[in-house]
This record gives structure tokens, sequence and C-alpha cells, in this order.
């Protein structure tokens, strides 16, 4: 009875900020038990607008284990977040939610992971991502691509995705596709999605299968084809890089401020290969009377290849 008691007293101090920590502690000192009530707490405590106590019993079940703990983070993770009215509660909620579900990548076996595949196909959740980049299962790829588009757990899902590696690089490579015929007119959230994409299967592309994404070089998303441009230069043939380089030089007349500054750092570091190309686009330009002063309402395209130039041969004048 005193056992009890006592363990009562800790689950109420796990409500005072000044004591949380501690009672956390002894809780999972006294193991079973400890996790037994941590447990209870979870399924009797109600969601509010101050998670932190459901949060450190969450913590407690993720480092203790056990059938017990399992069962109560499955719980948790598989709340049915749409149904709390408040926006407040259900984004604090949504917390605890998450971190239950990372929590669920820590416990082997395959029952973990079947869960974790019935949670992907609910609410995008930043800990159901976490948990699959640290227990693999190929099956959750497509579920991670599409969570790209979403800007809040797309950080996440690629992480997830470049933990299963060349596994992974199949489904990329089918939704890239399936993303760019779907419809007519993309949605911002599909043009996030294909872009970042690419930004992971830059790291899993091998040279021999630079052809799969050759022809988004002429994409009409700009981060598409920049992004393709990237990885064709790193890794393409001297055809498929001299391709590249035309693309590069097209998008340094975009408007948007951030394509402009890393297109210039693509030309710059593949100067070598593209300096006849940018030579050539300085000639043309200038023949155009293109002045390199202009800075309104942008730099001018002719300045930024000018400085590519320079910076260019200041390198090789190094080497040499």
């Amino acid at each position: 009875m005193r056992s009890s008691r006592i363990t009562e007293d800790l689950l109420q101090q796990l409500t005072d900020p000044s004591r949380s920590s501690q009672a956390l502690l002894a809780l999972m000192l006294r193991a079973n038990e400890g996790a037994h009530a941590l447990a209870d707490y979870l399924h009797t405590s109600k969601p509010s607008s101050l998670p932190e106590a459901r949060l450190l019993a969450v913590e407690g079940l993720s480092t203790l284990k056990g059938p017990e703990a399992f069962s109560a983070l499955v719980y948790v993770a598989g709340e049915r977040l749409d149904e709390i009215a408040d926006p407040v509660i259900r984004l604090a909620e949504e917390t605890v939610a998450s971190r239950a579900a990372e929590a669920l990548g820590d416990f082997p076996g395959p029952l973990a992971r079947d869960v974790l595949l019935e949670l992907a196909k609910g609410k995008h959740l930043i800990g159901v991502a976490e948990a699959f980049a640290k227990s693999w299962d190929v099956r959750a790829v497509s579920y991670l691509v599409s969570w790209l588009g979403d800007d809040f757990v797309a950080e996440a899902a690629g992480r997830a995705l470049r933990r299963g590696g060349r596994s992974a690089f199949s489904g990329l490579i089918d939704s890239l596709r399936e993303e760019r015929g779907a419809q007519e007119i993309e949605t911002r959230m599909s043009r996030r999605r294909r872009a970042r994409i690419l930004e992971i299967l830059d790291e899993l592309i091998l040279p021999d299968e630079i052809h799969l994404i050759e022809d988004l070089l002429d994409d009409p998303i700009e981060m598409v084809r920049l992004n393709t441009a990237r990885i064709v230069l790193s890794r393409g043939s001297p055809v498929q890089r001299n391709r590249a380089i035309h693309a590069a030089l097209s998008l340094l007349d975009s408007t948007t401020r951030v394509v402009r500054a890393q297109c210039e750092e693509i030309l710059q570091e593949h100067f070598e290969v593209g300096h006849s190309l940018i030579k050539q686009e300085i000639e043309r330009r200038e023949s155009l009377r293109e002045f390199p002063n202009q800075f309104f309402p942008r730099e001018s395209t002719l300045r930024i290849l000018l400085r590519i130039e320079r910076k260019g041969r200041q390198i090789k004048e190094a080497q040499c």
C-alpha cells in the first residue's frame, strides 16, 4: 500500500515543473511498478494545453520498454487528434503523439514497424518519420515521399528516406514520374515534393542512372531544373553535363533570388566544365547591350556571369 501511495505521489509531481524530472527518475527506478504507473497515467490523463507531464510519461516508457510500455505508446501515438476540438490542446497533444510514435522506432521486431505503417496512413507526424529513420522499412517509402511536400514534416521524412538509401531509390524515381504526369497544373506542394526528391536522389543516384532524370533539365519548375542540373553536373557524361550548363545558365534569369544565388554557386563550382558556354553567354548578352551595372529590379545576369568568369579564372590561375 505504501509503495502504491508513493507512486501516486510521484505521478502527481509530474505536473510540477520544479519536481517533475526527479519524479520521473524515481518512477523509472521502480521498474515494473513505475512502467505500469506511467502507462496508466497516459491512459487516464486528458490532453491539455500543457503537455509536459504526458511527454515525461512517454519519455519514461520509451526508456523502460517492455510490453506495457509498448501498448501505452501505441495508444498515445494512435490518438484521434482530429477529435480534439480546441486547436491549442490539439497541437500540444500532437507533440505527445509524435514523440510516442518516434519512441516506437526503438522497439525491435516487425510488430512495431507494422504499427508505424498504420500510423503513417493517418496524420503526418514528425515522430513517425523519425521512427522510420531509426527502424527502416521499405514499405514506408510511398508515405515518406508523399510527406516531402509538407514543410512541417519534410525534413524528418527526408532523413528517413536517406536512411533507407538505395532501397528507397525506385520509390523515389517512380514518385518523381507520377508527380510530373499526374496533373495539368501542378500544386505548390507537388513542386516542393519533386524538388526535395531530387535533393535526396543527389545522394543516391549512380552515373549510369542519370538518364532517368535528364529530361527534367527542361522541367517548367525552376527548383526541379536547378536540382537536376546539380546532379547531372556531378555525375553525368560530358554531353549530359553540357546540357546541364545550358539549363543552369537559363536559370540566372530567374526572378527568385534563391534560385539565382544557387545557380551562381553551381556554375562557379563547375566552371571548368562550362567556361566556354559562360563566355559565349557573356558575349551574347553584351551584343544585346545588357548593362553589367544594372541592379534594379535585380542584379543583371551579365554582372553575375562576369563575376563567375572572374572568380573561375582566378581559381584556375591559382592552380597553375
